[in-house]
């Protein structure tokens, strides 16, 4: 795979983020086979791996992809992860406006999920709920950065996923990678 200008704009917008952060959750699109990962962890389109400057191994944050030995439940491996498949990065324990999803690089089946999800919820706010219905939380437009073109113009949507139904909690397909 040759080099773009998208991927290298991508690597040094993450490598300033990691830089100033120090720790950030990377989200990876590990459905394609130029991912080098644990098996077990192949096919999930939203994978969150965490980075920090306090790992002991080198995290080698290149052009055209980021590589460094990860642990997995104690075990070291070799990862190999393409830039144009790192579609987010974000701070753990920081507000969402600090941050970055590429737009371009969202999967397709993200992008779907949350068209699915916001074609799914009322328009106006009129409809509350009776006494004894349970409440439901209304969901908060977030304020994340969209990064479109591989470092175009920047909007304030954010399409990640969802859960399913409002008040249910969907973990199933991201987990958090030490």
């Amino acid at each position: 795979m040759s080099l773009s200008f998208a991927d290298a704009a991508k690597a040094k917008e993450l490598r300033d983020y990691f830089n100033r952060y120090g720790r950030i959750y990377i989200v990876v699109d590990a459905t394609g086979d130029d991912v080098v990962l644990p098996d077990n962890l192949k096919g999930d389109p939203a994978l969150r791996l965490v980075l920090s400057l306090r790992m002991p191994q080198q995290i080698h944050i290149r052009d055209d992809r980021l590589d460094s030995d990860f642990s997995f439940s104690g075990q070291i491996y070799a990862c190999r992860i393409p830039m144009h498949t790192i579609w987010a990065a974000y701070q753990p324990e920081g507000e969402l406006e600090q941050g970055i999803i590429w737009d371009d690089s969202v999967p397709e089946i993200i992008k779907s999920m949350v068209q699915a999800v916001r074609s799914n919820q009322p328009d106006d706010d009129s409809d509350q709920p009776s006494g004894d219905q349970e409440a439901e939380p209304a969901a908060a437009p977030s304020p994340m950065t969209v990064i479109e073109g591989g470092g175009g113009a920047v909007t304030g949507e954010e399409p990640a996923p969802a859960p399913d139904a409002p008040g249910e909690r969907k973990v199933s397909h991201l987990r958090v990678v030490k």
